[in-house]
């Protein structure tokens, strides 16, 4: 009796236990189950390659973007034009295609506007699986105290939820930060036309013909050197504005764009459509002593940005920095002889006889060919060379020399069809010369130091005559 008595006491013990494990057991699951309900979760996972299309509302207004399957970029739809930044569109894209909570801070929100979401930026995003009727939709609010996360809510759902700060960056894009920054946006081969006026004068203007060939319009009469010209377009669409000041500025003058210096005029192509831009420079952005950046004006969308000094000096640039350096452009090929006479300034008159094709050679009347020194044949040529790759200094347009007027120095080519070149140097002033081809003006200056400088005609002239008088040979 007394064993029975224990045994009922040991199953009620072991009944009461087991009730309280159960208990226990349940409770500890569910603060297991509450410890982890706010941790992260995944908010949208989808293809970001399958984007069709972008809505952002933020306090600047509404913006659609449009994903262009020819172009391969998104293109703006609606809101304020302008020349839409495709990588900041593609940024937002990406950054939602796998968008996760850091923690969710409140659930089932009665008041989101201690969030920041009141006036919220709304960001969707079209795919083509979900069609236009049913696009991820999210919410941005504040970002958190310590600047490490913004809130964010999703479509459906009342829960607030914290999200990493660069998504909620991206997200947050200001209508600024979605413009294009580059000052003409396609590649320098597809540029076509380059035009600077400044102070109401053009200084420059090129322009490609259909064999994809440079021509220097204005000033006319030049022959641009093609690398020069693909360093200047290839500069041009690598240069950025630095940040956008102002949209449809109603007085342009406190930029001092009313009357601005300097005007560019760019034509190209981005990709199939034609590409157009007039840029205005106005003031410096500051009186500082130190100041690098001035006032640029997009004409056709009407933005007032800033941009580096440096990024626009091709605009301040003298054209001569895109020509051939030369005075007259030869071959050897195609010449009998050059004569060169330097009139009073120096005791040069010589002529230089050439058949390159046989290799033969004369200085004056003499056989270059028959002295049989190497060094004298380099000193020939040396001299040859620096007369036919003459350099002139700077251009002046403007100047009308006098072409009756007795020339200091004269150069002549005599080419192999009979025809011939004659180059004349009339004083300009003290060591400097108009340059005049056949009787009409270049408006080539050439310095008196392009002559008898280190490596020029009147020492390289010297240098085949001290030779040669050193070989017994009178010239």
């Amino acid at each position: 009796m007394k064993q029975l008595r224990w045994v009922w006491i040991l199953g009620i013990a072991a009944v009461l236990l087991i009730g309280i494990f159960i208990v226990v057991d349940m409770k500890s699951d569910k603060r297991e189950a509450e410890k982890h309900i706010g941790e992260a979760k995944q908010l949208f996972q989808f293809d970001g390659a399958e984007a069709t299309k972008l809505t952002i509302q933020n306090e600047e207004g509404v913006f659609s973007f449009r994903w262009n399957d020819v172009k391969y970029t998104w293109e703006q739809t609606e809101g304020d034009p302008f020349h839409v930044n495709s990588y900041v569109i593609a940024a937002m894209v990406n950054y939602a295609s796998n968008l996760k909570s850091l923690k969710t801070v409140a659930f089932n929100c009665e008041d989101t506007a201690v969030y920041g979401f009141t006036d919220p930026v709304r960001l969707q995003i079209f795919t083509s699986q979900t069609g236009d009727s049913n696009p991820y939709t999210v919410y941005i609010g504040d970002p958190t105290p310590t600047y490490d996360a913004y809130y964010a809510m999703v479509e459906g759902s009342d829960d607030v939820f914290t999200i990493d700060y660069n998504s909620g960056t991206v997200f947050c894009s200001s209508k600024n930060a979605m413009k294009n920054t580059y000052l003409f946006d396609t590649t320098a081969t597809q540029v076509t036309y380059c035009k600077v006026e400044r102070d109401g004068k053009v200084t420059m203007e090129l322009q490609k013909d259909s064999d994809l060939v440079w021509h220097l319009v204005q000033p006319a009469g030049f022959t641009p050197a093609k690398a020069s010209v693909d360093e200047l377009t290839d500069n041009i669409v690598h240069e950025n504005v630095e940040a956008f000041v102002e949209d449809d500025p109603a007085d342009l003058s406190v930029y001092g764009l009313d009357h601005p210096h300097t005007k560019i005029w760019l034509k190209g192509t981005d990709g199939p459509d034609p590409l157009e831009e007039e840029i205005w420079i106005g003031d410096l952005c500051s009186d500082h002593e130190n100041e690098t950046e001035v006032y640029g004006y997009f004409v056709s969308s009407k933005q007032v940005f800033r941009i580096k000094r440096a990024s626009v000096s091709f605009s301040q640039n003298d054209v001569s920095s895109l020509l051939l350096p030369y005075c007259l452009e030869v071959s050897i090929d195609d010449l009998n002889s050059v004569d060169i006479d330097m009139g009073e300034l120096y005791d040069i008159k010589a002529t230089l006889g050439m058949d390159n094709a046989k290799g033969q050679y004369t200085f004056n009347d003499i056989d270059i060919d028959n002295i049989y020194d190497d060094s004298i044949s380099t000193l020939y040529m040396t001299l040859y060379r620096s007369i036919a790759f003459l350099r002139f200094s700077e251009l002046d347009t403007e100047s009308k020399p006098d072409p009756e007027k007795e020339p200091a120095i004269t150069i002549t080519y005599h080419y192999r069809d009979s025809s011939e070149t004659k180059l004349t140097f009339v004083e300009k002033e003290s060591n400097n010369f108009y340059m005049l081809n056949n009787g009409n003006y270049t408006g080539m200056t050439v310095r008196l130091a392009n002559f008898n400088g280190s490596s020029c005609i009147v020492p390289n002239y010297n240098a085949l005559v001290q030779a040669l008088k050193q070989k017994g040979i009178d010239t």
